[in-house]
Order: C-alpha cells, then structure tokens, then sequence
C-alpha cells in the first residue's frame, strides 16, 4: 500500500513497464571493521520501445529477493519514457525500506535505553544528595 503510493508520488506509476534480464550477476563477501557480509553486484538489461538496449547496475545485500537472481533471471521493471536510462525496480526500493526501518527501529531502541540509563542515574544522584 505505501510502495504504491510512493510510486504515484514519485510517477512512477506513468512509466513504461517491461521485462529487464539479470546480463551479470556476481556475489562479493565484504569486511567491513571485524564483520563481513555479502552482497550481490547485478547488471540488468532491458530494450525500450524504439528498441535500444539499455544496461543498469544495482548492489543488494544478503537477505534481499533480489540476492538470488542469476544471470538470465528476469524482472520486471519501470523505466521513463524520457530517458530510458533511468530506471524503477521496485523490489530495490522494498529491500532499502525495510533496511531503513530496522536501522530506525533499532536506533530507537538504543536511544532509549541511553535516556532510561541517564534518567536513573540522574534519579539516583538526586535522591543521594537530599
């Protein structure tokens, strides 16, 4: 529902839909501090209506749909009439969403528990000192 309307906003709901093939697909492992994850490096190709080809590349993490495509896979995407290069894969945006929630979420929780802490420690001065 809000990935619709987020569409309409956005207009993208106007461009031209049509079906893009995963032309490469390579999985990287990533270090980042002392973790690692995964990502996905894709290039997509589709051909617009005046029939030129049109090439794209996008990253995913592990966990996405979009993680599992392969070389051949297909997707359906949107792209604007006006400059066929840009391009709207919705799956990208749900993958960006729900990474941006769980960062807030998670953020929130921290920030929470850090003024909870603050808060009784303050408590608890303020009680030692009358």
């Amino acid at each position: 529902m809000l990935i619709e309307l987020w569409e309409r906003l956005r207009g993208y709901d106007k461009w031209t839909e049509t079906e893009a093939t995963v032309e490469s697909s390579r999985v990287e492992n990533i270090q980042f501090r002392n973790a690692g994850y995964q990502q996905g490096d894709d290039v997509l190709l589709w051909t617009d209506r005046k029939g030129e080809r049109h090439r794209a590349y996008f990253e995913v993490r592990a966990g996405s749909p979009l993680y599992d495509l392969v070389q051949g896979s297909k997707v359906v995407i949107r792209y604007d009439p006006a400059n066929p290069d840009r391009y709207y894969l919705c799956e990208l945006l749900k993958n960006r969403v729900v990474k941006a929630t769980i960062s807030a979420f998670l953020g929130a929780v921290v920030a929470g528990a850090l003024v909870f802490l603050i808060a009784r420690m303050w408590l608890s001065l303020s009680a030692v000192s009358h």
